[in-house]
């Protein structure tokens, strides 16, 4: 009984400590998951909410961020960026977005996040275009829409093509530009037909139908405004993109307020001015009180329309647009500056490389030309060497059988003859010094003994020559 009452209390220890621990684990679910699935998981949730709760933006930004820093992923510290540079533009906090905005497209240009440039140029496109400065808005679309297009990504080509669409038809309304046609109408269509190639370009859909809807609430084609907005206004509502609802509920209200549906159409512009409010986005506000705008006074009620006008442009001078529009600029041009200064570095440094090549490729062929040279010259010097030799040793050769013939046939012919005489004396009966005879006999001897010496070496040494 006592060993059982001790262990109980120890086993129901130990379940706890187990469940406590398992508690732990879920309630960070950051600390092992740090991989590249979990970073993939967190950036699609942050595409998720960027036109939907952009509040939850900066906390998904900020752990993408100290997952890159933690284990050097330098994908989820550009989308970090990216996402913390995007909220910052729906909460018109434009200048710093901005800064935001060239830093993210500095890191991707230095660790080749490639598949990043075309939502970062999305961004800067709408800055500016924000902003009112088109063309740095148009130059920032077609850089995204070439690195969508070498990326092979359709889902951002369909963007990029609905942004310049969006972009040219904006800027023809801020210019009064009523001379020139409206093209924007065809690259929405032309965008439209790859979104509905495929189930997966669905949620692309939404700004394309509200752009749609836009051009022909402009071109006061009100029912085909309502058309295509109602398409858009029902995706909006199924992916849950509130800030896209801002757009389908400001075109729905203006298409039924000029219909003559005035209260309706006020219905649809005040929710979509609640949502802004919501959503936190001035911007956003400040646009559908212009809409607000535009309505009022079409109905000739001067006083609501004055009241609208002044509460946007109050909005717009809080914002600081036009301030922003140059501080943006500046910035965007010192980043393109400073990555052109880089660029000219380095052609300046590949350039002296080509020049280090170009003078040791010269050097090599120099003393290779003067090497060949000296090689040249010292075959000829050698082939003459030789020439003279053999002349040499031809000449030698002759000599000695000059000397040779000399040997065997004038020396030998008196020396044959003295040997003739030493017999002659010898036989006849003359009284002679025998001893000196005797001597002048070897002496004779060794004469003819040295002479044939001689005759042998130079036969030998002639030998010699003709096997060379």
């Amino acid at each position: 009984m006592s060993a059982i009452t001790f262990r109980l209390p120890v086993v129901t220890f130990g379940i706890i400590a187990l469940m406590f621990s398992c508690k732990q684990k879920s309630a960070n679910p950051v600390v092992g998951q740090t991989d590249t699935v979990y970073v993939q998981q967190l950036i699609s949730r942050g595409k998720k909410i960027q036109n939907a709760h952009i509040d939850s933006l900066p906390v998904i930004a900020n752990s993408l961020i100290r997952i890159g820093q933690t284990d050097s992923n330098k994908t989820a510290i550009v989308y970090g960026e990216l996402f913390n540079a995007h909220y910052l533009w729906q909460s018109s906090k434009h200048e710093p977005s901005m800064e935001m905005a060239v830093k993210c497209l500095s890191d991707i240009k230095r660790w080749n996040i490639n598949q990043a440039y075309p939502e970062i140029y999305s961004l800067i496109a709408n800055l500016h275009k924000e902003n009112t400065n088109y063309k740095m808005a148009f130059n920032a679309q077609q850089q995204g829409l070439d690195w969508a297009r070498l990326n092979k990504d359709t889902a951002e080509i369909i963007s990029l093509l609905s942004l310049r669409a969006m972009l040219i038809h904006s800027h023809r309304k801020f210019f009064h530009d009523t001379v020139s046609r409206d093209t924007s109408i065809n690259l929405q269509m032309a965008a439209l037909n790859i979104a509905l190639s495929g189930s997966r370009f669905e949620k692309k859909r939404i700004p394309l139908y509200d752009n749609t809807g836009q051009y022909y609430l402009d071109n006061h084609q009100y029912d085909k405004a309502i058309e295509y907005t109602n398409k858009g206004v029902a995706l909006a509502q199924k992916y849950d993109q509130q800030r896209s609802l801002t757009y389908g509920y400001s075109w729905l209200g203006m298409a039924w307020f000029y219909k003559g549906e005035r209260d309706k159409g006020l219905e649809y512009l005040n929710s979509a001015l609640n949502i802004a409010r919501g959503l936190k986005e001035p911007y956003r506000v400040m646009e559908i009180y212009e809409h607000l705008y535009d309505c009022y006074y079409s109905a000739g009620d001067y006083k609501t329309a004055l009241r609208m006008i002044r509460r946007s442009q109050k909005m717009r001078d809080s914002l600081q647009v036009r301030v922003n529009e140059g501080k943006m600029s500046e910035l965007q041009i010192k980043y393109e500056t400073a990555e052109k200064d880089k660029a000219i570095a380095l052609m300046d440094k590949q350039q002296a490389v080509k020049n280090r090549q170009l003078i040791v490729v010269v050097a090599g062929c120099v003393l290779f030309i003067v090497f060949s040279i000296i090689l040249f010259l010292q075959y000829r010097i050698i082939r003459n060497d030789n020439r003279l030799t053999v002349m040499s040793n031809a000449q030698k050769d002759k000599a000695l059988e000059n000397i040779a013939f000399i040997q065997a046939h004038e020396l030998r012919r008196p020396l044959a003859s003295i040997m003739g005489l030493i017999n002659v004396i010898k036989a006849s009966d003359d009284h002679i010094d025998k001893e000196c005879l005797a001597k002048l006999e070897d002496a004779g001897a060794e004469l003819d003994n040295a002479i044939r010496s001689i005759i042998v070496h130079v036969e030998e040494e002639a030998k010699v020559n003709d096997t060379y």
